[in-house]
């Protein structure tokens, strides 16, 4: 009996969520679902970029959104000698305030949060609220699914604040971050399927740098974004995608072709096959003709509608290897591709929604 109230007590002690609440207790949400139930004794931390600031409780009386406690959260940054304040009260309603109390920003978001604190060189940056809607159970390979962003910065002496509403992705690229002047972090952008069902939601990555000075900067070259992250450290499917984004046809033929066997072993077990279905979600100027060189790859490389439908009666997300020996030997068998368009034919025709959904460019809307 003594052993077991004593695995009890070790139980409670090593919770890391609370049940029983006081004013002045510290709370927080690790990010875990748009209407949490849980309150949680340690704060989210993720590499050494974003930190969840505390929920401090100040009354134990129900709060306007039904819960049984009111909080109030906050962090500042120092801003050319200007301290720009974000507060959050009971885990939802966010005012930003420069130094003289003036609102810069005020919005209520639509689920409970934390306010999660952006560092850079161990000085916050940036503010971020929102969630991940699975808690990371489903979606692994993303941080949060809604993250608002919000950065100060100073135009003309004049602070302003930018919002841009992303879906927050550190760990699964944190190893590629070079450090740097300014800091870069990555959304986990949907890469379309050809239906609904096989589309890579979060998979995708389109990263973008933040600071003080410029606010948030989404239209990075490759040659800038060449010098602020270390491509290789991503994972292969990564690489693809990023080097397809910025149409490098040169670098992904080299890549494809020094790394043929461990791209298609990461498509193999971390993604899906799923075959271009002809659509363009951007604007292309010789549509047809590209159309047709994906038909003449896929009819040399025996891609057919009845294997298709078979590697779907067979719940395969991997194509067999047989299949993958056909499309490496005629992958090799071209020195060069005269655009990014015939070597995703060739070398990915099974992965070519991944491939050519990843190019960047104008959308066809």
């Amino acid at each position: 009996m003594r052993k077991l109230l004593g695995l009890f007590l070790i139980i409670v002690l090593w919770t890391n969520t609370s049940n029983s609440f006081e004013v002045g207790q510290n709370v927080y949400l690790n990010a875990c679902g748009s209407s949490p139930t849980e309150y949680f004794n340690s704060p989210l931390k993720i590499h050494n970029i974003l930190f969840e600031a505390p929920n401090k409780i100040i009354k134990l009386e129900e709060s306007k959104y039904e819960r049984e406690f009111q909080t109030l959260a906050t962090s500042s940054i120092n801003l050319d000698n200007k301290e720009i304040t974000i507060n959050l009260s009971n885990f939802r309603d966010v005012v930003i305030t420069d130094e003289k109390e003036t609102v810069l920003e005020e919005r209520k978001v639509s689920g409970a949060t934390s306010i999660y604190e952006i560092k850079h060189q161990g000085e916050v940056v940036a503010w971020g609220v929102g969630w991940h809607k699975r808690c990371k159970e489903f979606y692994t390979h993303v941080d949060f699914t809604a993250f608002r962003l919000f950065v100060p910065y100073l135009d003309n002496g004049q602070v302003k604040i930018q919002n841009k509403l992303i879906n927050l992705k550190i760990e699964q690229v944190k190893e590629a971050l070079i450090e740097s002047d300014s800091l870069i972090l990555a959304d986990g952008i949907d890469i379309n399927g050809n239906d609904g069902a096989s589309t890579y939601y979060y998979h995708g990555v389109s990263f973008f740098e933040v600071d003080n000075k410029n606010g948030i900067n989404f239209d990075l070259s490759f040659e800038e974004l060449n010098k602020k992250i270390d491509i290789n450290k991503l994972n292969p499917a990564l690489i693809l995608s990023t080097l397809a984004k910025y149409k490098q046809l040169e670098r992904l033929n080299k890549y494809t072709k020094n790394n043929f066997d461990e791209i298609y072993k990461d498509l193999g077990t971390n993604y899906w096959f799923n075959v271009w279905d002809g659509y363009f979600i951007i604007k292309i100027d010789n549509p047809n003709e590209i159309i047709k060189q994906f038909s003449e790859a896929f009819k040399k490389l025996s891609v057919t509608g009845e294997k298709i439908d078979k590697l779907y009666e067979d719940n395969a997300n991997a194509i067999p290897k047989e299949e993958v020996e056909v499309v490496k030997k005629n992958c090799f068998s071209n020195d060069i591709y005269k655009d990014i368009f015939e070597l995703i034919g060739n070398c990915y025709p099974w992965h070519s929604s991944w491939m050519v959904n990843s190019i960047g460019g104008e959308p066809n809307y």
